[in-house]
């Protein structure tokens, strides 16, 4: 492991990027989900809300692990964190100095909840990241642009979850909903038709995905599609290579 002092110009850094990741609100309003939930309905409102800019990079989830360290890889238990858990990082304390602004995956619901609480915020529900994720550089909602359904379905690449997601903002001024990295929302064991699968430990999870597209109203958007039926699919203490995660919060 490297020395703690060396991480001291490390840290001086992080604090201005900390500060580069502000949240920005979104007024909330009537939303009619691709999702169709247990009432049958797709149709809701969206209380207003905040919602990061950008997803947690790295050298944020650093200074979460500095100061609480039970969160570290080598001290979480089990029961937060799959083996994955920032197996990336070349040792407890230590990401890879070039990769300190890209977002930071390999982390457990656990995890990701425990950082945001921790900022005096929590995850978004999956409602408030779909609302955010329906705007475009425009439009509040450019879920009928069929043009912009087929590019977020393509923008997505085996290298883009390392990259520090200099997209253009959507008209909220949030970065990188789409192409960079899939995040958790809150309630994502509420995602699938059946139980809460938080606790389970099944063998092949993804064998399930496919159950997720029935509880859609719009099956055209099927780049949602793909990310509930994996979000479903997974445990809270999964650990995956391409997801990671934002903060919400509510309005002044």
């Amino acid at each position: 492991m490297k020395g703690k002092g060396s991480w001291i110009p490390l840290l001086c850094v992080l604090s201005t990027a900390v500060l580069a990741n502000e949240y920005v609100p979104l007024p909330g309003g009537p939303f009619h989900s691709s999702l169709r939930f247990g009432n049958g309905g797709d149709k809701g409102v969206v209380a207003g809300y905040q919602l990061m800019s950008k997803p947690v990079r790295e050298v944020e989830f650093l200074a979460f692990v500095e100061t609480h360290p039970q969160w570290r890889r080598d001290r979480i238990p089990g029961l937060f964190a799959d083996a994955g858990y920032l197996s990336h990082w070349e040792s407890p304390l230590a990401p890879h100095p070039g990769t300190l602004n890209f977002p930071v995956t390999r982390v457990s619901w656990f995890a990701a909840d425990a950082y945001c609480r921790a900022r005096g915020a929590r995850l978004p529900t999956w409602l408030e990241w779909e609302f955010a994720a329906a705007a475009d550089a425009h439009q509040t909602d450019a879920r009928d642009d069929a043009d912009r359904r087929r590019r977020i379905l393509t923008v997505g690449t085996p290298g883009a979850h390392r990259a520090a997601g200099e997209s253009e903002p959507n008209v909220y001024g949030v970065h990188d909903l789409h192409g960079l990295v899939w995040e958790w929302p809150w309630d994502h064991a509420g995602m699938m038709a059946a139980a809460d699968n938080r606790n389970v430990d099944t063998e092949s999870p993804l064998r399930y995905c496919g159950g997720s597209a029935l509880a859609f109203s719009d099956r055209r958007d099927y780049a949602v599609i793909k990310r509930v039926a994996l979000l479903s699919a997974l445990s809270a203490r999964t650990t995956l290579f391409n997801l990671g995660f934002r903060c919400a919060k509510e309005l002044p």
